[in-house]
């Protein structure tokens, strides 16, 4: 058997949808569900149901799971060590991020994937999400992290199926409030609550500017922006003291709790949730270079950790 099985399997337990996960693994959708029976047969039983739209794990598969991710991570980690021995130049990983990659723990990643690949030379850009889609399709970057709403952002039909997006991480929006505001006490808001107020938001023609008008608007509202800036810490200031509130994603909150605002502000769920996800995306349409595949498949590996 081949051991690269181990890590499709591994990859397909996570997904449950062979379509999908074939796309992650660069393969076929035949190739998987032959690469499965093959395993199925010479480990003596089935490792999946098929009987839905989505496969599920057998007892069975539930039970070799655990000596699958083992194999899959033992092998990453010997061809990354000859990888390393034999490579003798530098790689280089164009990748591009939306300006919070430390509230994401994408800095980690990074650190991670290059002790891993020291000879790998990472190129980091950063800039909004509506940038970022397009740098994709321009071939301005291999990779890019990014935040997206299909409810609350506007598509291009054409270039969305050019893109192939992996869900990184799910966040939703906050309401931030100076800790005195009459609405500070209790435990979710509504954004028609806030209709009267004053904001600070994220500066114009960015992903969050729109995303934020937008929610408003459909709480049945046009928001009185007070003030914007690009840089989160100054919005929290001026919540603080310039008698506004602000709309913020908790992850980007939480990152400021150890701060001095954690005792100045206070952050409620917005009611009923909005949420947005952190995906890695590329193209799909153009073969990647050899650094980015070896980055898509860290980041597989690296959730089996």
């Amino acid at each position: 058997m081949d051991i690269s099985y181990f890590r499709e399997f591994v990859l397909l337990a996570e997904i449950k949808n062979y379509w999908a996960a074939a796309e992650r693994l660069y393969i076929g959708q035949s190739s998987l569900s032959k690469h499965i029976k093959t395993m199925e047969q010479q480990l003596g039983a089935p490792l999946f149901n098929r009987t839905s739209r989505k496969v599920e794990l057998t007892e069975f598969g539930k039970k070799m799971l655990p000596f699958a991710q083992r194999i899959a991570r033992l092998q990453y980690e010997y061809e990354a060590a000859a990888y390393n021995f034999l490579q003798t130049g530098n790689m280089i990983l164009d990748i591009a991020s939306i300006p919070v990659i430390p509230h994401y723990y994408i800095t980690d990643i990074l650190i991670e994937y290059q002790k891993d690949y020291p000879n790998m030379q990472i190129n980091m850009q950063e800039a909004d999400t509506l940038i970022l889609r397009e740098w994709l399709i321009e071939r301005k970057c291999e990779l890019a992290f990014y935040r997206d709403s299909l409810t609350y952002l506007d598509h291009d039909p054409l270039k969305e199926a050019r893109l192939t997006k992996i869900p990184y991480w799910e966040d939703q929006l906050m309401a931030v409030l100076p800790k005195d505001h009459k609405l500070s006490g209790i435990q979710q808001i509504e954004l028609s609550q806030l209709a009267e107020e004053s904001f600070a938001f994220i500066k114009k023609d960015t992903m969050p500017y729109t995303l934020c008008m937008r929610v408003c608007q459909e709480a049945g509202f046009m928001p009185k922006v007070q003030f914007t800036s690009h840089n989160l810490e100054t919005l929290l200031d001026m919540v603080v003291k310039g008698d506004c509130v602000s709309l913020q994603f908790f992850n980007q909150v939480e990152f400021f709790r150890k701060t001095f605002y954690a005792k100045q502000v206070v952050a409620l769920p917005i009611y009923p949730p909005i949420k947005t996800t952190i995906y890695l995306a590329y193209l799909n349409d153009i073969p990647l270079s050899k650094a980015a595949t070896h980055f898509l498949e860290y980041l597989d590996k690296h959730k089996l950790n």
